[in-house]
């Protein structure tokens, strides 16, 4: 667990991060050491397990990057599973409703604010070298929890899930949302342009968390930055394939 993300968050610092689908530690360690701020372990869409997913955690910290793993669904043992394994926190897809984030958040937390059950054998507990206390305290000054807004029927809700508690931040799904809304592969649409700039216009009236969105290329990262969205992340997948396709075209003459 890297120092200081959480604050970095809520001082609305830009940050910029790489989703990591593949199931490799190696490609966690190389977006920590070419410079971004933290990763997103894709555990919802990638094929990583438990025993992966901690050696990615691990290798996020070599390089000092902060770590965060999007989880399958909700379900309070997968955020627990992913906070075990000593992530920063999580980005939990598919919030439609504010319980729906206030069940992410007290999944991420130990009692009294949350249900977090408590384990300091885990690599989060330093294999049972800290306090059951020291651990508490940590994780309530460090977990991060981002929820990803990415389906239609959560669009009305959007002004009541910013408010809550111990939300640290919203990520737009644009995939999702676009397919959501009837226009797959279309983020770009105006139907789908029109509700991401709903959701940020919404988020900042009621003076909710920082917003995070997905970008394509370079360009897209400094549009959304314009835009209000302190927090944007790339594929680290899609810039591989790319370059790796444009090497191919070029060296094939």
């Amino acid at each position: 667990m890297i120092d200081g993300f959480r604050d970095r968050l809520a001082a609305r610092r830009p940050l910029r991060g790489a989703f990591v689908s593949v199931p490799s530690p190696a490609v966690v360690e190389m977006c920590g050491h070419a410079g971004f701020d933290f990763v997103i372990l894709d555990r919802e869409h990638g094929p990583a397990g438990d025993e992966t997913l901690e050696n990615q955690v691990r290798a996020a910290d070599v390089a000092n990057v902060a770590s965060l793993v999007r989880v399958p669904s909700r379900a309070p043992e997968h955020i627990l599973h992913a906070l075990d394994a000593g992530a920063n926190g999580v980005l939990v897809p598919h919030l439609i409703t504010a319980d729906d984030a206030a069940a992410a958040v007290a999944a991420a937390h130990f009692p009294p604010r949350g249900i977090r059950g408590i384990s300091t054998s885990t690599r989060a507990g330093r294999y049972g070298l800290v306090t059951p206390a020291a651990l508490v305290e940590r994780s309530r000054r460090e977990v991060v929890v981002v929820g990803q807004i990415e389906d239609g029927a959560a669009l009305p809700n959007v002004g009541e899930i910013a408010r809550v508690a111990g939300l640290d931040a919203m990520f737009v799904g644009p995939a999702d949302l676009s397919t959501s809304l009837g226009y797959p592969g279309q983020p770009d649409h105006p139907e789908v342009a029109a509700a991401i700039d709903a959701i940020r216009t919404t988020v900042e009236s009621v003076r909710g968390p920082a917003l995070a969105n997905f970008a394509r290329n370079e360009a897209e990262v400094a549009r959304l930055a314009a835009n209000g969205f302190t927090i944007v992340c790339l594929s680290s997948s899609a810039i591989m394939a790319r370059r790796l396709a444009d090497l191919a075209t070029s060296i094939k003459g």
